[in-house]
């Protein structure tokens, strides 16, 4: 940790490389068990800041221009790591072992493997502790065309209950020409399992309020149908006239009024999403490797977390697009794979990049 904090202030002295651009750390609090987190900022050529941190290998803040000098975060999360350890609502972190449900047990090569569980007898996000509470290892790197770190996890044999040795590498990486963030993980194992990752980010392009007047749109023409507790049923459903199409640019307005979404949709063609923001004109386009997408748009926000200026994160504040695999794939053969052996790894990829077009009237209410 010394040396990547080292590495990294380094790169922020003057005199350095692009001066205050690059990459430099900070001490970010200490946590109840004493272990000190650090902040990581990726600043690019444009003035795109993005913030890190080692605890749960997160994304807490990711500020852009806004054409007068200005920077708008539009990543609302606490701003401080206090907020981020008191919320359950796992801000910008990488989720697993697995992201989303199981049902309690996993079987691998004919031998059953229970899991941690919750109230509802389904093992969420991997089990408590998961991957968002680790603290993670962190090495700063640069390239001409990046800047970034790479946050590295080891979770034991016997993690909650899944088999194998698992190292994962999470490498964030900002260009310096342009406001792109990307993520890739990688997961090896020493023995046969099941993985799925993913980052928790939550987006609001507007830098506050509610979503409701973003625009969205995702390749997909599916999504995964669910039974009473979440569970996939096996079915995959067309989506086309339903709260879960996305197929061409759609105000969430309709989608928030009746309540929001939570859905897994099947990405299709270039499985690429596109998130507009018409009032400010800031764009994201959303590009992955993964076979799903997650649309959650915040529904069970309460105004208990608080944003990094002290406002009240409500619901529809935010909108989590987040790539993977389907819950429970382990237990649907017909379900992409989440099984991981030793010498072929997982591996992740999710492309964030930011635009503008020129802000435009709207009719939106929120």
């Amino acid at each position: 940790m010394r040396r990547a904090g080292l590495a990294l202030a380094l790169l922020a002295l003057p005199g350095a490389a692009e001066s205050q651009r690059g990459a430099r750390s900070e001490a970010f609090g200490t946590r109840p068990d004493g272990r000190a987190i650090q902040r990581h900022i990726l600043v690019n050529r444009n003035g795109m800041t993005v913030e890190l941190m080692d605890h749960g290998a997160a994304i807490v803040r990711v500020a852009l221009p806004d054409g007068r000098g200005a920077l708008v975060d539009v990543v609302p999360a606490p701003g401080d790591l206090a907020g981020l350890l008191a919320s359950n609502r796992r801000f910008g972190a990488i989720v697993g072992r697995y992201a989303g449900r199981l049902r309690g047990e996993v079987t691998i090569d004919g031998k059953r493997y229970p899991l941690a569980t919750n109230a509802s007898g389904v093992t969420l996000h991997g089990g408590d502790p998961g991957f968002d509470r680790a603290v993670w290892t962190a090495r700063a790197f640069t390239t001409r065309e990046v800047t970034g770190v790479v946050f590295t996890h080891v979770s034991p044999d016997g993690d909650q209950g899944f088999p194998g040795r698992l190292t994962v590498e999470a490498r964030y990486a900002l260009a310096r020409d342009s406001d792109t963030l990307t993520l890739d993980i990688t997961a090896t194992s020493d023995r046969p399992t099941v993985a799925n990752l993913t980052n928790h980010v939550y987006f609001n392009l507007a830098g506050q309020g509610s979503v409701a007047c973003h625009v969205l749109r995702v390749d997909a023409d599916r999504g995964v149908e669910l039974d009473s507790r979440k569970l996939p049923t096996g079915r995959l459903l067309p989506v086309r006239g339903t709260a879960s199409d996305f197929a061409r640019d759609r105000p969430l307005a309709p989608v928030v009024k009746a309540g929001g979404i939570d859905a897994m949709l099947v990405l299709s063609g270039k499985r690429t999403t596109r998130l507009t923001d018409p009032g400010s004109g800031r764009t994201l386009a959303v590009t992955t490797n993964q076979p799903g997408l997650q649309v959650f748009t915040g529904n069970a926000f309460d105004g208990t977390d608080r944003d990094h200026v002290g406002r009240p994160i409500m619901r529809y504040a935010a909108i989590a697009l987040e790539p993977g695999h389907y819950a429970d794939s382990p237990a649907i053969p017909a379900f992409p794979s989440t099984r991981i052996v030793p010498g072929k790894p997982l591996r992740w990829h999710a492309s964030w990049r930011f635009g503008r077009t020129t802000p435009a009237a709207t009719d939106c209410k929120p």
